[in-house]
């Protein structure tokens, strides 16, 4: 890594991995925010605490905890499951899964009610879990894979990655096999069945980013830092094609019909032919792209380290751009006609601000 070439981005990683219990509650997160969206509210992961905003007019609707503890820090994207819970890790030195159930919230507080169902964890979670049929396939800072029993907390299999490498990407799966990204380089895809590594590929470079299935799940799409993106056979990780980006490869590719989209540390962002891996238009819209490209029915929609926020059709021509105050590492999220993007905090205005789909902005938030 050349921490010269992105200072920022190394910055906000070295916030990740060196965090102490030395929050307060006016404190802020030192990396960039996790973030998820559902019909009604944004949800924001932001260090010391984690806050529901109403999407309508970014009233606070309740957060957690109610008043910063030094042992809790949030950072990894909400797990929304749907009923109105939620399933995130604390990137503090509790190590906790948190289960959060967001329809019982205290009146007076307004505060929901939570609960730490696994905290045998050797380290932080970075990455979101996966949570499939109540049970949580969850990825952490120590190389270890856990699968717990969402309700009992009870840890059913573990899988300790080989070569130790932080895990930092949420996994996927196809029902056989789960598929967990490293930073030791490798993408690794476990069995369901035996929980045995069923088989590992070396990409070149560290892989913080999750795959994406193809639309008929054969293929597997991945970057890294080796600046790339693969294209994988799903039965056996071999490689189908790669693509060559200009820089490191941080958010996971977004798969959209024949085109799979990506971008880049350099700030272009690629479509590419599913089939090929052809570069098929690639425009560079501002700086560095870290988040994964939002991909929208009519447009894909990327954040920049700038703060900007740019909007292209799908044949590359620019729609519209948009910039907040503050740099974006996290991707855009969307709900309806709505979506929403949070800063990091150094140097940003608001926590998170919501915007028209067109691009105009139509409410900040930040906590009273």
């Amino acid at each position: 890594m050349n921490a010269k070439r992105f200072p920022l981005i190394l910055l906000a990683l070295a916030g990740v991995l060196l965090l102490s219990a030395c929050s307060t509650a006016a404190s802020r997160g030192s990396s960039w925010p996790g973030l998820a969206a559902d019909a009604d509210a944004a949800y924001l992961a932001d260090g010391a605490q984690i806050y529901a905003v109403r999407l309508r007019d970014g009233a606070e609707l309740w957060r957690y905890p109610a008043k910063a503890d030094a042992k809790m820090s949030f950072y990894a994207d909400p797990v929304l499951l749907g009923d109105g819970r939620m399933v995130i890790g604390s990137a503090g030195t509790d190590h906790c899964l948190y289960l959060i159930d967001t329809t019982k919230v205290a009146a007076d507080t307004k505060t929901p009610d939570a609960n730490c169902f696994f905290a045998a964890a050797q380290d932080r979670w970075v990455a979101s879990p996966l949570v499939v049929d109540n049970v949580v396939y969850a990825p952490n800072n120590d190389g270890t894979l856990y699968v717990v029993d969402m309700a009992t907390g009870e840890l059913l299999w573990s899988v300790e990655i080989g070569g130790g490498g932080h895990l930092w990407a949420k996994p996927v799966t196809d029902g056989t096999n789960l598929y967990v990204s490293s930073l030791d380089h490798h993408l690794y895809a476990i069995d369901l069945t035996s929980h045995a590594i069923a088989w590992a590929v070396d990409l070149g470079g560290s892989v913080p980013n999750a795959p994406a299935f193809s639309a008929d799940g054969k293929t597997l799409y991945v970057g890294s830092l080796a600046s790339k993106v693969f294209a994988l056979n799903v039965a056996d990780g071999s490689t189908l094609w790669e693509a060559k980006t200009q820089k490191w490869v941080w958010g996971s590719p977004v798969v959209d019909g024949d085109k799979v989209y990506a971008a880049d540390l350099d700030g272009y962002l690629y479509a590419l032919d599913a089939a090929t891996g052809k570069v098929l238009w690639n425009p560079k819209p501002a700086d560095a792209i870290a988040g994964s490209p939002l991909v929208l029915s009519d447009k894909v929609i990327v954040t920049t380290e700038s703060g900007g926020i740019f909007a292209y059709d799908k044949d590359g021509k620019q729609v519209w751009p948009a910039t907040i105050k503050g740099k974006l590492y996290t991707p855009a999220v969307q709900s309806g006609d709505l979506i929403v993007v949070a800063p990091l905090a150094t140097g940003a205005e608001y926590y998170m601000t919501i915007l028209s789909t067109d691009g105009i902005v139509q409410r900040p938030f930040k906590p009273q």
